[in-house]
């Protein structure tokens, strides 16, 4: 079975975008959120590593899911 990923976006009153990634390890949940990066202008004010990004991603599992999978 896939992992599941998930991406939290917030966005503030004033225009503020914040992006926060879960569940998925290691470099992975940069690379995630460049799509957003690029959509949004290519400027990052700040980004805060949670400790998943420091663990290592498992050998052999996918952190992509299918469309339509829930």
């Amino acid at each position: 079975m896939a992992q599941r990923k998930e991406l939290e976006i917030t966005i503030s009153p004033t225009g503020e975008v914040s992006v926060q990634v879960k569940c998925i390890k290691g470099q992975s949940c940069v690379d995630e959120t460049k799509f957003l990066e690029e959509a949004l202008g290519g400027g990052v004010e700040s980004r805060e590593l949670t400790s998943e990004y420091y663990e290592q991603p498992v050998e052999g599992v996918s952190n992509t899911t299918k469309t339509g999978e829930s």
